[in-house]
């Protein structure tokens, strides 16, 4: 889009002008920040006299997974200033000990130690650098039941999470058992604030998603709160992780 909208000798002004959009949507679309919406491709399309150019390679791209998510993921957790996360089965990557990790990571992968020294560097590009972000994590009971590896691992595992709640920029509650159907049931997600905007993270197995359009963000940022609501408060889930440590 960058290089027709040079070729056409139009500034971004002028171009979204055209799109009826603001200048800013015009820059995060050509910086890669924001999807091209197919109403967009035709109007492109139509203005430049493309034929259909712009129309396929949006088909193109909504149908195509290239893989490179997880890259795109682990910069956003890199800047971003505030993470929010909810997590339905497991203990989140940026929280686990190395012996929850390691137990995690070899389930599914040859190169354990390769595994586990990823999910390590992740977690020091997030907590060890000078202006460490918020971070808000809504852990569903299953989350501190859940066996993973030995009693030891497990109860190392808890302490840290204790540990990591003492921290002021770290905020960890629980959403209990007795909490009947909710949203969150559909599966983790999480919300990362970068610069001005919001992006989104929905996790499946082998593959997640990054969310990046405006609209699609909000939905997950209300699933967040509705969570969030019938969460137990922080002191109450402090208890909840010891309780689990002792048994």
């Amino acid at each position: 889009m960058q290089r027709q909208r040079n070729e056409h000798g139009l500034s971004v002004s002028q171009l979204a002008t055209r799109l009826n959009v603001d200048r800013s949507t015009v820059s995060r679309i050509e910086n890669g920040w924001r999807k091209l919406s197919p109403d967009q491709a035709a109007r492109l399309d139509e203005l430049w006299g493309l034929g259909h150019l712009f129309k396929r390679l949006v088909r193109f791209a909504s149908a195509t997974d290239d893989g490179s998510w997880f890259t795109g993921l682990i910069d956003f957790e890199r800047d971003a200033t505030h993470h929010r996360m909810w997590e339905a089965l497991l203990v989140p990557g940026l929280l686990q000990t190395p012996d929850y990790a390691r137990a995690l990571v070899s389930v599914r992968s040859s190169d354990v130690e390769a595994g586990v020294e990823t999910r390590l560097a992740r977690q020091a590009a997030v907590f060890e650098k000078d202006n460490p972000p918020m971070v808000s994590v809504i852990l569903n009971w299953v989350a501190i039941e859940q066996s993973v590896g030995n009693r030891d691992v497990m109860r190392g595992q808890l302490a840290h999470l204790l540990e990591m709640g003492e921290r002021p920029n770290v905020n960890i509650r629980v959403l209990e058992r007795d909490v009947d159907q909710h949203v969150g049931l559909d599966g983790s997600f999480r919300l990362l604030t970068v610069g001005d905007r919001e992006i989104a993270f929905s996790a499946s197995p082998e593959r997640g998603r990054l969310v990046l359009e405006p609209p699609d963000v909000q939905e997950y940022a209300l699933r967040y709160d509705l969570i969030s609501n019938v969460a137990s408060p922080t002191g109450a889930s402090r208890r909840l992780i010891e309780r689990a440590m002792e048994e």
